[in-house]
Parts: structure tokens; sequence; C-alpha cells
């Protein structure tokens, strides 16, 4: 992929990132870099970062400040975001739409959990909705098994190694967050309101931001 990208603004995206890694303000990156991260695209964010990698920045340190990339590259993203990338039918926009679907999921996993903290108890109706939820994130499962078997071999078959590497750690942190849903969900009879709900409303927000 590195011919898709020019030497000096390849080196500049890659310095952005470096910055950011070394506890650069992400809001005053982009205010300096604003009329390049206004042209960046979702390729040249997967190829720099790969390089990075392959150069010697640790995938997990990757891993831990995607949040922090996601807000400075947030307008590419959300731009990007709105093209239709496969049509419908295509695997690729199957995949999307389960993603989008999975969002609603973890939004109304908050909302729950805010109703519930505000009623001071946990409803019948609340319980019955809770274990919806839990059984929907359970059988999504089947999507990231697809994405891993065959989207990351595909990327990995082009040389786009090193993003799916990444996105595996998002799929571990996923798998993690819905266990402890599940758990949640199975020891709500023998817990106690206040744990109940702060534990909740922690897995609601993992989800929703790891989503």
């Amino acid at each position: 992929m590195s011919e898709l990208l020019g030497k000096d603004r390849k080196e500049i995206l890659k310095d952005i990132i470096r910055k950011l890694h070394e506890g650069a303000d992400p809001h005053e990156v982009k205010s300096r870099f604003k009329d390049l991260l206004k042209t960046v695209t979702t390729v040249e964010i997967a190829q720099i970062e790969q390089e990075l990698i392959q150069e010697g920045l640790p995938r997990e340190e990757v891993h831990r400040l995607c949040q922090v990339h996601l807000a400075v590259f947030e307008e590419t993203l959300e731009r990007e975001g709105r093209i239709e990338l496969a049509p419908p039918g295509h695997p690729v926009y199957i995949l999307m739409e389960e993603h989008r679907l999975m969002l609603e999921l973890a939004a109304q996993l908050q909302e729950l959990a805010k109703s519930i903290r505000g009623a001071g108890k946990v409803s019948p109706e609340a319980e019955a909705e809770l274990k919806r939820l839990a059984e929907q994130f359970t059988a999504s499962e089947s999507h990231y098994v697809r994405e891993e078997n065959v989207l990351f071999p595909y990327l990995e078959k082009h040389g786009i190694t090193e993003p799916p590497a990444v996105m595996w750690m998002d799929h571990d942190a996923i798998r993690k967050a819905k266990k402890e849903l599940r758990e949640l969900v199975e020891a709500l009879p023998t817990m106690e309101f206040a744990p109940f709900t702060e534990k909740l409303e922690q897995v609601a927000q993992s989800l929703a931001g790891l989503l």
C-alpha cells in the first residue's frame, strides 16, 4: 500500500499519530493540521497505522489509543461512513447493517440501564428487556466469526495485516463485555440493586464505546 501516499504527506500523518501516542492534545492536533486532516482517507489511516506498527509501535498501544485516533480523524470517518460502500446483499453491506443494528442494541441497553436506575428497581418488564438484549448480543457472535474468517483473511491477502489484528483485539474486548452482561443478567436475582445498576451501566457504556 506504500505507493498510495506521497512520502511527505505520509510522514506528516505518521508524525501526527506519534504525537498522539506521546500525549499530545487531540484538539490541538486537529487545529494545527486541520487542512490536511480534511483530506485524509480511511485507506491512508489504515496504511499509516500498519506501517507504524511494522516500524516498532506496539500493536497494543495502537489499540489502546484507537479512541484518540477516532477523535482526530472523526470528520474523515463520518464523511466516508455516509458513502454506500457496497450494494445491498453484498457481504460487506450485510456486515455494515449488522453493525448498525448492534449499535442500536447498545443504545437500548444504555437507555435501559438509565431507566432502571431512575426507577430504583428492576421491574419484571425491565428484566425481560434486559434478557432480550443479552440474548441478542450473544446471538451476534456469528457477525464477528464471519469478519474473522472471511473479511480479515481477505484484507490480509491484499497486504492489510495490522488493522485486522487490531480489530481482533476489539472483538476480544466485545466478547468479554458480552460475557459480563450475560453473567450480570444471571446474577440479577442474588445481587443488591446498587451494585447491579452500577455494573450494568459500566457494561452498557463499555459495549457502546467498543462498538
